[in-house]
């Protein structure tokens, strides 16, 4: 009988334990085990934790004892391997989910400004809303160092293969010559480009899915919105100081 298998637990980084860089003095791995040991100690009531006790306590015992030799061998394999498989992670591109890219402006808002009447071009909505983009690209700013894709969707118009647009009695198309449809336009950015508030301009005859289809607008802007991460309190500083 076959037993199920276990994933083997993460090797544990002593020295980010202790706050320490690799390699550090055996008198910095005792200031700092104290240092920590004060501030996550159980009996302290506001700070105490038994579980971060634990750690930095196994984390001071391995590298002040003997033991330390054998686990920076391991280590240094380690975080060898660590870094491989962060350089392998950062040549793929990250594909954005379709709720990171959004409309400038909603056609609900822009009807109740009287901006969807009939004849009021999309230069004079820019003019009068001040936007003078079409879609947002909303990026991570731990993403920015990778190839961003971003699948945007856009309206198309489809020529009927029937009638090829030219019979106003055809029985396919009713005589419209065209269907409506949508496809996602596929961009990709490079690292290079990823800048907060960059505007981009994309001329849509370029990326015709084929020559039956083609987009109904001409040109694209596209916005790139980095997010950048506010840090909370407890990560301001290193603990204790």
């Amino acid at each position: 009988m076959g037993g199920t298998k276990k994933n083997n637990p993460p090797f544990p980084d002593y020295y980010e334990t202790l706050e320490l860089p690799y390699g550090a003095t055996a008198e910095a791995i005792r200031t700092n085990f104290r240092r920590l040991a004060k501030y996550f100690h159980p009996d302290i009531p506001l700070t105490g934790s038994e579980e971060a006790f634990i750690k930095i306590f196994t984390a001071y015992r391995t590298l002040s004892s003997q033991v330390r030799t054998k686990y920076d061998e391991i280590y240094k394999k380690y975080q060898a391997a660590r870094f491989l498989q962060k350089q392998v992670s950062l040549s793929a591109p990250i594909v954005l989910p379709p709720s990171r890219v959004t409309f400038s402006t909603g056609i609900l808002d822009l009807a109740k400004r009287g901006l969807m009447r009939k004849g009021f071009r999309t230069k004079d909505r820019r003019k009068v809303t001040g936007i003078n983009y079409d879609i947002v690209v909303h990026i991570k700013e731990k993403e920015a160092i990778r190839r961003v894709i971003a699948l945007i969707p856009l309206t198309v118009r489809i020529v009927c293969r029937d009638c090829m647009g030219g019979d106003p009695h055809c029985s396919s198309c009713g005589g419209a010559g065209s269907y409506k449809s949508s496809r996602n336009l596929k961009v990709e950015f490079p690292p290079s480009t990823l800048q907060n508030n960059r505007l981009f301009e994309f001329d849509l005859s370029k990326f015709r899915p084929d020559s039956f289809t083609h987009f109904k607008k001409k040109l694209l802007r596209v916005k790139l919105q980095i997010e950048r991460k506010i840090p909370l309190p407890f990560e301001a500083g290193p603990v204790g100081k």
